[in-house]
C-alpha cells in the first residue's frame, strides 16, 4: 500500500461571460495567470507535485493547468484533457479519479465550481461546506493499493489553499 494524494483545482480567475463568447472559450484574466502560478509554487514548496494531471478542456482550465504543470516541472504535454469534467458533477469528476492507474501517486484534477467545491466538501471524515475561490485548492490522502477503492470521506489530512492565503 501507498500513500495517495488527489489534489482539486480550481481554475484561475476568468473574463466573465460576454456578449458572443461562448462560456468554455473563456480566458483567463491576467489575475487568473498569477493565481495559477502561485498555486504551482505552494505545490512544489508542499512537494505536491502531481505525477497525474487532467482538466477539463475549458480555455481557462486549459490554461491554468498548463500555467500548474509548468511551475511544477511537469509537461503540459502530459495533462489528460477530459471534455466530460467541462460539464460532470461530483460523481464524474470521482469516476475520472478512481479509474486512474495504481502507478499513480497524487492526481490533480483541474475543473470548474460549483462541482469542485461540492467534491470537496465531501472530503474527509467531518466534511463540511467548501466555496474555492478561484485557483483554490483541496487535497485528501488516502492509504490505500489503487485508486479504485477510496471513498471522499476515507480521505485524511484534508487541507484547503487559496491565493492570497498566508502569504501565497
Amino acid at each position: 500500500m501507498g500513500s495517495r494524494r488527489l489534489i482539486l483545482l480550481r481554475h484561475g480567475q476568468a473574463q466573465p461571460e460576454a456578449p458572443g463568447c461562448e462560456d468554455f472559450d473563456r480566458v483567463l484574466t491576467e489575475r487568473g495567470r498569477v493565481e495559477a502560478e502561485t498555486m504551482a509554487r505552494l505545490l512544489v514548496d508542499r512537494g505536491w507535485v502531481p505525477d497525474c494531471l487532467i482538466a477539463s478542456p475549458a480555455e481557462r482550465t486549459r490554461a491554468t493547468a498548463t500555467l500548474v504543470a509548468r511551475g511544477c516541472g511537469v509537461d503540459p504535454l502530459n495533462i489528460t484533457w477530459l471534455p466530460e469534467l467541462y460539464s460532470a458533477g461530483p460523481d464524474g469528476i470521482w469516476a475520472a479519479l478512481t479509474s486512474r492507474p495504481a502507478s499513480r501517486f497524487c492526481v490533480l484534477i483541474c475543473g470548474h465550481n460549483p462541482t469542485l467545491s461540492q467534491l470537496a466538501s465531501r472530503l474527509g471524515e467531518a466534511a463540511r461546506r467548501h466555496d474555492l475561490p478561484t485557483a483554490g485548492l483541496a487535497t485528501g490522502i488516502w492509504e490505500s493499493a489503487d485508486w479504485s477503492g477510496v471513498r471522499p470521506q476515507n480521505a485524511q489530512d484534508c487541507e484547503f489553499a487559496a491565493p492570497g492565503e498566508s502569504g501565497l
